[in-house]
């Protein structure tokens, strides 16, 4: 699972935003086509990046590389909150991921984040056990 800020997303000129998304998104760089459809999209209307980027997600493209993204649009959200939803496997795998990639300063910084995310889980008690 990926976690990705919406407001991230949505900055740039057309062209970065095409680019920004097919990259975050579906891990590549835009296809010719693609990018034409985006740009001609974005042409048409311009408040259209929020749209582009859920349907992206929801592509069957995206669907296909066997990893949820899940958008975070509310700036004010906390992490747990964006995140209370989730399956517990889908948490796991969230957290697991984010923790590879850090170094220990960085598992520091991110304890707090965990923490918010245990205490909901364990006031919801829907999956955690204790």
């Amino acid at each position: 699972m990926r976690l990705l800020k919406g407001s991230e997303l949505l900055q740039g000129s057309d062209h970065e935003f095409i680019v920004t998304i097919f990259r975050q998104i579906l891990s590549r760089g835009p296809d010719e086509s693609g990018y034409r459809h985006f740009r001609d999209v974005l042409e048409g209307s311009p408040g259209a990046r929020r749209r582009i980027v859920e349907d992206m997600v929801a592509s069957p493209e995206a669907r296909r590389l066997g990893e949820e993204v899940l958008i975070l649009w509310d700036e004010g959200a906390s992490f747990g909150r964006a995140v209370e939803e989730l399956s517990a496997e889908a948490l796991l795998a969230l957290f697991r991921q984010k923790f590879e990639k850090l170094d220990r300063p960085g598992r520091v910084q991110l304890a707090p984040v965990l923490k918010e995310c245990l205490a909901l889980a364990r006031k919801r008690r829907r999956w955690w056990p204790f």
